[in-house]
């Protein structure tokens, strides 16, 4: 007997049932006894407190003397990703819908109002997520450059981890306008608010200067175009890269153990509950994009050590 996939079914088990009784979101209003959230939703007594002990060794709820709560990283998760309203509300709890239908639970990829939207209320979490892994790939990188370009930046996480390894660096950022407020916010708090301009607009169209950076930077936006755009857009940001610069994709890029092989599988499942048309595209077919736009010595950065980083990310950095 495979006792190591009958735990495996087992937290399914009870993580899928926490969802669906909603006592993981009672549990963001902690902390109670399990007989308290019991009553409140309808549960059996001593069936919750054994599903709540189960969370508690998962992680995913904390226990002192008789209460419960969610465990910290839960409630971050559940304050800003999950919370009532949000447009990711439901969006662990669609898996089942998804597997019918193939409908997303949100669409992120929408419209361009839609993704400004969307963006604009996800881009400070995601900074947060991805903070530790874009100072450890800021710290791979040996070449200081004195021009960057974000397409796409979000919170700018990745191009301002570079301009604080780098004194030198100035970093453009390109996004929608509503979103572009998380990342000239993400630039004072780190002091780099003399370092950065902005350039508001749609990534497809947006006027880029030909040659006018040292280092362009494309981060977590490829997965969200088909095949055909996300070639266009590796196009327009390698016309945009000086001689001897270099265009850096960040994308679930990880791979080559099962934990990262999992790691990507899970991301894109993740991205199609609330994409229509987003996919994880492999790193050769990135790297074959890389080079149709005339870059070259494409290099791929490991990133996360031995313990797969958020979202399977990985990094390409291809020059001219």
């Amino acid at each position: 007997m495979d006792a190591e996939l009958i735990d495996l079914l087992m937290i399914t088990s009870v993580i899928s049932a926490a969802q669906e009784t909603g006592l993981m979101r009672a549990l963001a209003s902690g902390p109670q006894t399990a007989q308290a959230y019991g009553e409140k939703l309808g549960l059996d007594p001593r069936a919750t407190r054994l599903v709540l002990d189960a969370l508690v060794t998962l992680d995913l709820a904390s226990r002192e003397k008789d209460a419960y709560d969610a465990s910290p990283r839960v409630k971050v998760l559940m304050q800003s990703w999950i919370r009532p309203g949000a447009p990711t509300e439901n969006l662990l709890s669609h898996t089942p819908a998804f597997l019918r239908t193939g409908k997303p639970a949100v669409r992120m990829d929408g419209s361009l109002a839609e993704r400004e939207a969307s963006y604009r209320q996800a881009t400070v979490l995601m900074g947060k997520m991805f903070e530790p892994v874009a100072k450890e790939l800021a710290s791979k990188l040996t070449e200081a450059p004195a021009r960057v370009l974000d397409v796409g930046c979000g919170s700018g996480v990745w191009s301002l981890a570079i301009a604080e390894r780098f004194p030198s660096a100035r970093v453009t950022g390109q996004d929608l306008p509503a979103v572009l407020e998380s990342f000239t916010a993400r630039a004072r708090a780190m002091s780099l608010g003399d370092r950065v301009e902005t350039l508001p607009g749609d990534m497809h169209t947006a006027e880029l200067p030909a040659g006018g950076f040292d280092l362009a930077v494309i981060a977590n936006v490829l997965r969200l175009e088909p095949p055909e755009r996300a070639a266009a857009l590796v196009s327009r940001l390698a016309a945009a890269v000086a001689p001897g610069g270099a265009l850096l994709v960040v994308d679930a890029l990880a791979g080559g153990t099962p934990e990262r092989e999992r790691s990507r599988a899970l991301y894109a499942l993740n991205l199609a509950l609330r994409t229509e048309g987003g996919q994880v595209h492999s790193p050769a077919e990135i790297t074959s994009w890389l080079q149709a736009a005339g870059l070259g010595k494409v290099e791929a950065i490991d990133l996360g050590g031995r313990t797969p980083p958020p979202g399977a990310i990985g990094a390409l950095l291809a020059r001219r």
